[in-house]
Formats: structure tokens, C-alpha cells, sequence
């Protein structure tokens, strides 16, 4: 499991699986004094080449190999990924006899160059995040508490109470939603996903009372958010709060509203995982500015940019 960690580690300095820095360490290349080209009497090495590219875009660069690496190790390379590449691509190119010649032309050697570096590390990235909101769905449900269920907001509390006796008597939800919702009702009578990314939108309260509810159906209550001077209620429908039951549904959900703060959160828990470790301290530093968050084993530092 280590070798390919290890491998995307050559750039970042890496020679254990731990993310800090070793104070003052800088990683070198074994043919640093090998001569790119010479201007004159001044020769640029390809240790020259290295310090530049990893003071001026270092950071950027090892997270990329890093997060490649761990989805070399979780996902892999095997036969069904490779089918699935090769059946994208042909849908990709329609056909067409000059894509081939338009991959060269932007820099990659062939077809096969081109599926190996942009088809098959975007199908890693998608089962990547299927793997990790299986892998952490204790975190995943504490953090973002989801549900699916349908919610009713009332200009006031009477037609809230009008509305719930309305749905536990057995009244069709679409008339309920046509004779009491307000006419700012952010959502009508359909199930979304209801989570912690929706509380400007719906009260926590309300997000809280679905996620632990015990059973489906109209929660017997009035919800109302103190805070929100509107004065608007809430009437709330529970279909279900069964993370794996629905996972597929809240992955798609959570990652569209998102997809930064989750692909975040996915690469810290597999860079935990694995125990990375960065040994350049330029790199070390670089990381500190751009994303603390990845040094695992500072989480003060990642605090701070709080």
C-alpha cells in the first residue's frame, strides 16, 4: 500500500507517511547538477528547475500527486475502471478521426496517454468519494444531518396548525401546500435532501427534529425558528432519515452544494488514513497558507485560518 504513496511523495520530500514537516528540511534530486542549458557563462540546472517549480507552484503540485496517489490506493487501476475509460473515451470522440490528433497537438503522446492522465484520474476522483461517504458516514451524518423530507412553510402560526391537523386527517399534501404555503416558500411539495447546508434557508431546528426523528411521516409539530424575524412556521413531512438507505441521494446533494468543502473533507480523511508526511519545509510553508487543513498533524495551524 506504501509504494504508491511513496512514489507521489518524490516531489513533496516525502520519505515516510506522515503530513509535517521536519523544521528547516529540504528535499533534493539525485541529478540536481545536471545542466538544462547554459546562457553565456550561467548554466540552470535541473536542480534549478526543481527549487522554481516548487517555490512558485509546489504545493499545488504535491497535493495533486498525493491525492492521485491515494486514489491509486483506494480505487486503483483494475480491468473495470480501464473498460469503463476506454468506453468514455470512444463516447467522447464520437467517432471522430482528428480528436486523436487534436490530444497531441495539446501535449499527450497518444489516446492511451490521454485516458491515463484525465479519463481514469476522473473516474478514480467519482468512486473515490462513493468509497468515502461509505468509509465515513458516521462524520458525514454528524456533520451534515441529512434526511429526505418535504417542507411546508406558513406565513403564520395558524395556518400552520390549520395545515399540520390538515395532513394528520389525511388531507392530499399538494392541497395542503396549494392553500397554506407562503408565497416566499423557498421549496413546494416535493422531497429534497435537508441537511446542515440548508439552515439559511430552514431553521436548524427543524433539520435537527428530522434527522433524529424516530419515525416517517408529519412530525406532530409547529417549527418555527427564533431567530428568523419573518415569523415564519414550519410544517415538516419525514420520508426518510436512513443514511444508507439514501446514500446515493445525499452524496449527490451534499457534493452539489459543496464540492469544494467535501473534496476537502474526503482528502483529509484518506491523508489521516495514510499518515502522510511532508519533509520540505518550503512545501511545508506553502501548504500552510493554501490548505493547513492538510497538515494532519498540525490542526492548530489549521485553526488559526478559522
Amino acid at each position: 500500500m506504501k509504494s504508491n504513496l511513496k512514489k507521489a511523495a518524490v516531489f513533496a520530500g516525502c520519505s515516510l507517511l506522515m503530513l509535517t514537516a521536519c523544521s528547516g528540511a529540504t528535499a533534493q534530486i539525485s541529478n540536481a547538477s545536471d545542466v538544462l542549458f547554459q546562457v553565456g557563462d550561467v548554466s540552470v540546472t535541473r536542480g534549478t528547475e526543481y527549487e522554481l517549480i516548487k517555490k512558485s507552484n509546489g504545493s499545488t503540485m504535491a497535493v495533486t500527486l498525493i491525492e492521485q496517489a491515494i486514489m491509486d490506493e483506494e480505487v486503483g487501476r483494475g480491468d473495470d475502471i480501464k473498460k469503463q475509460a476506454e468506453k468514455q473515451y470512444e463516447t467522447n470522440t464520437s467517432g471522430s478521426e482528428e480528436f486523436e490528433q487534436s490530444l497531441i497537438d495539446a501535449g499527450y503522446k497518444d489516446k492511451d496517454d490521454y485516458i491515463e492522465k484525465v479519463i481514469i484520474p476522473t473516474i478514480q476522483q467519482e468512486k473515490l468519494l462513493d468509497k468515502y461517504f461509505e468509509d465515513n458516514a458516521k462524520a458525514i451524518k454528524k456533520e451534515y444531518k441529512p434526511s429526505i423530507a418535504k417542507i411546508l412553510m406558513c406565513d403564520n402560526k395558524d395556518d400552520a396548525n390549520n395545515a399540520l391537523q390538515a395532513l394528520k386527517d389525511g388531507t392530499d399534501a399538494q392541497t395542503v401546500f396549494d392553500q397554506y404555503a407562503s408565497e416566499s416558500a423557498t421549496y413546494g411539495n416535493e422531497e429534497i435532501v435537508v441537511s446542515t447546508l440548508l439552515e439559511d434557508s430552514i431553521p436548524t431546528y427543524v433539520i435537527n427534529t428530522l434527522y433524529s426523528a424516530k419515525e416517517t411521516g408529519v412530525i406532530d409539530e409547529v417549527m418555527s425558528d427564533d431567530n428568523d424575524s419573518s415569523g415564519a412556521y414550519y410544517i415538516a413531512i419525514l420520508t426518510s432519515n436512513d443514511y444508507d438507505e439514501n446514500r446515493a441521494k445525499i452524496q449527490e446533494d451534499l457534493v452539489s452544494k459543496a464540492s469544494s468543502d467535501i473534496a476537502k473533507e474526503c482528502n483529509v480523511y484518506y491523508m489521516k488514513k495514510h499518515n502522510l508526511e511532508i519533509h520540505d519545509q518550503d512545501i511545508f510553508d506553502a501548504l500552510r497558507t493554501s490548505n493547513p487543513e492538510y497538515l494532519i498533524n498540525h490542526p492548530e495551524l489549521a485553526e488559526e485560518d478559522q
